[in-house]
């Protein structure tokens, strides 16, 4: 049901698709990276999920981490080390191989099952770090929903800090462009508010409708 914001969504794009790659430089990233900040209920997840959807063909990977507290972004870890490892898999490669190239050795046995120890959740959230910064490895997707609790949740375990891929941030905070180029998110005109009302019904927005 999404509609308008045809202009946050170019935005968006015209930021992501400059900047350079990854050269090894380790320092604080702040090229490719979109903060779509605004109140709660503006639409900032929306947008994200739209770009995501509208644009996955030019990603190798799209990953969606919950940033909303220190365990989600965990949890979050988790699911994009599971996809990594699900995807080397389906290339033939061997568990034990994988565990290898991802740094999980003690982690991953030869049946593709990942230990539940108690170190286990840092070391699949550094192997996902690591493998976003594998060299040749720049054309994915990271979208960090709902960073508000800045103070808590510490995005640079899985941020990159050189230059590769795309990363959208969403945030109810407005100070952080330190992280990337900012872009406030206001609430819908009344126009674009008709239009999803009427999707949301099954109903065609005619020409005209909502403007007053």
């Amino acid at each position: 049901m999404f509609s308008g914001r045809e202009d946050i969504i170019s935005t968006i794009y015209s930021t992501l698709k400059g900047g350079t790659s990854c050269n090894g430089k380790v320092q604080l990233r702040t090229d490719k990276v979109v903060v779509l900040h605004g109140l709660g209920g503006m639409g900032k997840s929306s947008i994200a999920l739209e770009y995501s959807f509208r644009y996955s063909d030019s990603y190798t990977a799209v990953f969606w981490v919950d940033a909303t507290s220190a365990a989600s972004l965990s949890r979050s870890a988790r699911a994009a080390a599971e996809h990594i490892i699900d995807s080397y898999a389906k290339q033939r490669h061997s568990y034990e191989d994988i565990a290898l190239m991802l740094g999980l050795g003690g982690v991953l046995n030869t049946k593709g099952q990942i230990s539940s120890d108690s170190t286990t959740e840092a070391r699949l959230t550094g192997a996902v770090k690591s493998w976003l910064t594998t060299k040749h490895n720049e054309g994915w997707l990271l979208i960090f929903d709902n960073y508000d609790d800045v103070d808590a949740v510490d995005i640079y375990l899985l941020l990159p800090t050189c230059e590769a891929g795309n990363v959208i941030i969403t945030s109810r905070k407005s100070n952080l462009r330190s992280l990337g180029a900012t872009v406030a998110i206001e609430e819908i005109d009344e126009k674009t508010a008709m239009a999803v009302l009427a999707k949301s019904i099954g109903k065609e927005l005619l020409e005209g409708e909502g403007e007053y």
